[in-house]
């Protein structure tokens, strides 16, 4: 990936102090405007960097011209660049979208400087859902990427980072802007800002990463040309997450870590998600598999629950800060008041909950037990680690509005998967996996997904409840589609082989 060596001897100096495996990293987004929440409760001076390798923070906006600016300027200045020092600041500047000038803010206070302090690296993400309308028209043009490369390099010692993290909502996406040729352009886009970070790499004497954050579904994976991209990137941020919400019709789990009985769309889970990218050829130990410190909240018909008919609304009441995405302390704070049951899906391996005394309000989440899962899942996949949104969340305080932490548990449960005494990996992970969804089938077809460690040729047979065999199969793919649309309604057996292991036999219905 190097163009430019950098000596060993510059790399023992860098500011992290240390280099650091390709696996078993933890890294986490920190937005912004999550500074001002709960009276700043998760401030640069109290976050624990102990339990992250890397920290991105979200997200600076990219101008048509491939210039960068700031979206939060208050905010965004005083986080990156330090307190502003307003006997020097000339007015308006704190209302400014220029990236800043490091002579107005008070030095030693920069967010970089505290996470160097912890031997933590530090990266800024440029884009994100609301900033990524004009990547597509820098991309198309060779002196708006040369500009968007500058602009990177900048920022790189502006606020002393250590790389790049580049979020863009969605190559190719039409809705968005998107036209077919930014599948190539985001190859020329990144390997821009590739060259311009390893010219700097001599001079500032550190290596410098650049990731980039990756639409989940199959077809935002397939939008990028990844046996170009992959060798550029030192990390794939995957957004293993926001796979159902309150726009579907029945509901659904926001991140799923195996594909749930109804599952109406093929790759929409962490683990089929992760098993695409690595079917593209990225290799595990430059992919990060996303993990979600929040939830989604739906509004059911009659009686909440998983797999009911929803409304198309989010809980706004219950949630009235944000009910469509919740985050972790605060669906804490509901279950804690008794507004909710608690439920386990066996069969996506991740908790909901539903309303109590007929309260139509269902809410998908991760809790200890789910992100524990999901990271030694990552573990054992060798993948390079994980990545969260957002590190703010699961701070819980000593009581609502106490302003002091008590415990990060979802972090502190990544951490133990990843440390020396990482907890036994539970037997859903130790062995294979088979899923076959949706069950039942109302269009005629199912997907069989096979999670392993490992790929096998897999055989797949139909029978009748009496035992017939009327279809048989072979197929080397973890994911697999089968045709039952000429077969009759009603009830049957489908049997899955892995290699040699024990068959696994599943009662489907076709409707």
């Amino acid at each position: 990936m190097r163009n430019l060596i950098v000596p060993i001897l510059l790399i023992l100096v860098s500011c992290t102090g240390t280099t650091q495996s390709t696996r078993g990293i933890v890294s986490g987004y920190y937005p912004g405007w999550r500074w001002y929440d709960r009276g700043k409760l998760v401030r640069p001076d109290n976050l624990d960097y102990s339990k992250y390798q890397v920290i991105n923070y979200a997200f600076l906006d990219v101008t048509a011209d491939g210039s960068l600016r700031l979206t939060d300027p208050f905010a965004d200045k005083s986080l990156l660049l330090g307190p502003i020092n307003y006997g020097k600041a000339p007015a308006g500047y704190d209302r400014s979208k220029d990236l800043g000038n490091p002579a107005y803010h008070r030095t030693g206070r920069r967010f970089s400087d505290y996470a160097h302090k912890h031997r933590v690296k530090f990266v800024v993400s440029i884009g994100g859902w609301m900033h990524s309308g004009n990547f597509s028209t820098v991309a198309a043009t060779p002196v708006k990427r040369a500009q968007f490369a500058a602009q990177c390099a900048r920022i790189v010692r502006l606020y002393n980072l250590d790389g790049i993290d580049i979020d863009w909502e969605y190559p190719g996406d039409e809705a968005r802007g998107g036209q077919a040729t930014d599948r190539q352009n985001f190859t020329l886009l990144l390997q821009q800002v590739r060259k311009a970070l390893d010219g700097l790499e001599p001079q500032l004497g550190r290596q410098l990463l650049l990731s980039i954050a990756c639409g989940a579904s199959p077809k935002r994976i397939a939008g990028i040309d990844w046996p170009q991209v992959s060798p550029l990137v030192d990390n794939v941020n995957l957004m293993s997450y926001s796979f159902y919400g309150h726009w579907d019709r029945i509901s659904n789990h926001n991140a799923p870590l195996f594909p749930p009985r109804n599952a109406t769309q093929p790759g929409y889970s962490c683990s089929e998600a992760v098993q695409n990218l690595l079917d593209w050829g990225v290799p595990a130990d430059r992919v990060s598999m996303g993990l979600a410190f929040y939830g989604r909240t739906q509004l059911t018909q009659g009686t909440s629950g998983l797999h009911v008919h929803g409304l198309g609304l989010p809980d706004s009441i219950a949630f009235s800060r944000n009910g469509a995405t919740p985050s972790y302390f605060e669906i804490v704070k509901r279950i804690n008041e008794g507004m909710y049951y608690y439920r386990w899906d066996e069969v996506a391996q991740v908790p909901y909950l539903s309303g109590k005394e007929g309260i139509p309000s269902f809410v998908s989440f991760d809790d200890p037990q789910s992100i524990t899962l999901k990271a030694q899942f990552a573990k054992s996949r060798n993948l390079h680690g994980v990545v969260i949104w957002d590190i703010t969340a699961d701070y819980l305080e000593t009581s609502p509005g106490s302003k002091v932490v008590a415990e990060t548990p979802l972090a502190n449960a990544v951490k133990a998967v990843f440390s020396t005494q990482a907890p036994a990996v539970p037997a859903v992970l130790a062995t294979t996996t088979i899923c076959i969804f949706p069950n039942p089938s109302a269009n005629g077809y199912l997907q069989i997904f096979t999670s392993a460690v490992d790929r096998a040729r897999t055989n797949l047979a139909i029978y009748t409840t009496n035992g017939e065999k009327i279809h048989a199969d072979s197929y080397t793919e973890a994911t697999h589609r089968l045709d039952i649309s000429a077969l009759p309604a009603g009830p049957y057996l489908v049997q899955v082989q892995r290699g040699n292991e024990e068959p696994v036999l599943v009662r489907v219905v076709k409707q």
